[in-house]
């Protein structure tokens, strides 16, 4: 059976909320709600110069220069990050909303060494590989 079909006006408003909890109050139980927040619903994966033959996410990097992986709770979210670049400036955003659990197993796919919710936004989470993959649970 195949996934439903989020539309293109989808926000992911529990994440959101949990965004706004945890910069408010950075704590682990905030964290752990994030995350359980965040295996649910649908999320926007940047897939920003893609083809139909090669879909390729658009990562982005750490202080340190190690791959991040963004991931977004609304094309809005995703249009005002790219907006916010110097090369995004009037460029064409492609993007996809699938299932959460979909998108946040991409960090298995790549050596990313986390996620990045909502990069840009005034509420935004970098969130460490180990706490993704445990949320996600066994491969």
């Amino acid at each position: 059976m195949p996934a439903p079909r989020f539309p293109q006006s989808y926000r992911n408003l529990p994440v959101r909320s949990a965004l706004t909890a945890i910069a408010a109050e950075p704590t682990l139980e905030n964290l752990q709600k994030l995350l359980a927040a965040a295996v649910k619903g649908g999320l926007v994966v940047d897939v920003t110069g893609s083809t139909p033959q090669d879909t390729r996410l658009r990562t982005i990097s750490s202080t340190t220069g190690e791959p991040v992986l963004p991931l977004f709770t609304s094309m809005d979210a995703l249009r005002a990050a790219v907006a916010q670049t110097a090369e995004g400036e009037g460029s064409r955003v492609q993007a996809v909303i699938v299932p959460a659990t979909e998108a946040l197993g991409f960090i298995r796919t790549a050596p990313f060494v986390a996620v990045q919710f909502d990069p840009g936004a005034e509420n935004t989470m970098v969130v460490a590989r180990s706490h993704i993959e445990e949320a996600l649970g066994p491969a």
